[in-house]
Order: structure tokens, then C-alpha cells, then sequence
């Protein structure tokens, strides 16, 4: 629960900072709706994929790579799967191989 809302907390900083460096403003975001986020990422995917074919690239703000990995992390963890602790268990059993 901690990983949660420390990711949700993550998430509304980079939002912000996306949001103010971009053109067109975003509405708030509810952190605790899977869908409400599935719903940005498919916006913000697509701003990116039109800024590509419009080849306009600077109108792309920095923090779209964050903000996505983010958004990712924030519903695995809302759907009770914890991406960090899953890798951190393969790499101890790894290196204990």
C-alpha cells in the first residue's frame, strides 16, 4: 500500500510538469481509477504518435517517458501487481544461482 500511493504521488508531480509543459492542458487526474488512466496513456500516446507524423517533435514535452512508465506502474499496482518486488525477486534468484 505504501508502493502505491509513494507511485500515485509520482505520478501527480510528473503529470503536473507534463501538463504545464504542454500545449493543450490535460483535466486533473483521479489516481485511483484504472480506467480514468488507461484513458490518459491512450491520449498521451496519441499526442505523441501525431507530433511524430507531424513531424513537430519539440511539441513533445520531456516527461512524457516518465509519465507513461509511470501511468504503467500505477495501475499494475492498482490491479495488485508490484513490478518493482517481482523484479527484485528474479534478480535474487539469479544472483543466487
Amino acid at each position: 500500500m505504501e508502493r502505491l500511493k509513494e507511485a500515485q504521488a509520482s505520478l501527480i508531480a510528473t503529470y503536473s510538469l507534463y501538463n504545464a509543459a504542454s500545449e493543450k492542458k490535460l483535466p486533473a487526474i483521479d489516481a485511483n481509477d484504472s480506467e480514468t488512466l488507461k484513458a490518459l496513456l491512450e491520449v498521451i500516446q496519441n499526442r505523441e504518435a501525431i507530433a511524430y507524423v507531424q513531424k513537430v517533435k519539440k511539441s513533445i514535452p520531456t516527461e512524457v517517458t516518465e509519465l507513461k512508465r509511470l501511468l504503467a506502474d500505477v495501475m499494475l499496482l492498482l490491479d495488485g501487481v508490484d513490478i518493482k518486488a517481482i523484479k527484485a525477486k528474479n534478480k535474487a534468484a539469479s544472483n543466487a544461482d
